[in-house]
C-alpha cells in the first residue's frame, strides 16, 4: 500500500473517497475501520477479490454491528 489511487481498496475508500465495491459496502468499511477493526478486515477479506457483493455487504455489515456494540459496552462514544 503506497498510496496511489487504485493500489490499495482501503487506500482508495479511506483516502481518496474513491467507490471501490458499492456505495453500501465502501461505508462499512469506513465504519469498521473507525471502530478500529481494520486488521479484522484485512484479515476477514481479500479485498482484491471478495466475495459476491450482496454476501460482502452482509459480513461487513456484521462485522460493523458487533464492532459498534463492542465499542458501545467499553465505553467508547460512537
Amino acid at each position: 500500500m503506497n498510496g496511489k489511487k487504485g493500489d490499495h481498496p482501503l487506500t482508495d475508500i479511506l483516502h481518496w473517497k474513491t467507490l471501490r465495491f458499492s456505495p453500501a459496502a465502501d461505508a462499512l468499511i469506513a465504519e469498521i475501520v473507525r471502530l478500529g477493526g481494520q486488521s479484522e478486515l484485512e484479515k476477514a477479506f481479500d479485498l482484491f477479490s471478495p466475495p459476491p457483493l450482496a454476501l460482502f455487504e452482509d459480513a461487513l455489515r456484521r462485522m460493523r454491528n458487533r464492532l459498534y456494540k463492542e465499542a458501545k459496552e467499553r465505553g467508547w462514544e460512537v
